[in-house]
């Protein structure tokens, strides 16, 4: 379990992780290499709110993971797609960006990000 406070929020998460077994053999016909399947539930609450509902994160990993370096990696990933998103928000003001007509927003998200599989 973690338990943050960070600019008037706290978030508690709790990390559970599965070692691969036959009750995920469908998943290794994908991902052949899986070893970890890990399971992260975080309730965040902003002010005096109480958090009704949790959000619950899948992870899978080809390594063998603890509890405690499924909760770094998760960490990082959030660390990376946040910044991630604020750099392109800072330099392509993808955020101000007001297409929504048809499939305009999904073609304009492609011709930014060319190296994204569809």
């Amino acid at each position: 379990m973690t338990d943050e406070k960070n600019r008037g929020r706290q978030e508690t998460r709790y990390h559970i992780v599965k070692e691969f077994t036959e009750e995920f053999q469908e998943l290794s016909y994908e991902w052949p290499r899986l070893k970890t399947v890990g399971v992260v539930m975080s309730f965040r609450s902003e002010g005096d709110k109480v958090p009704t509902e949790p959000m619950i994160r899948y992870y899978i990993s080809s390594a063998n993971l603890s509890a405690k370096k499924l909760a770094e990696a998760a960490r990082q990933h959030g660390y990376i797609e946040n910044k991630l998103h604020w750099s392109l928000d800072a330099a392509l003001r993808e955020d101000a960006c007001k297409i929504h007509r048809g499939y305009a927003a999904e073609n304009l998200a492609r011709v930014r990000y060319p190296c994204v599989p569809t």
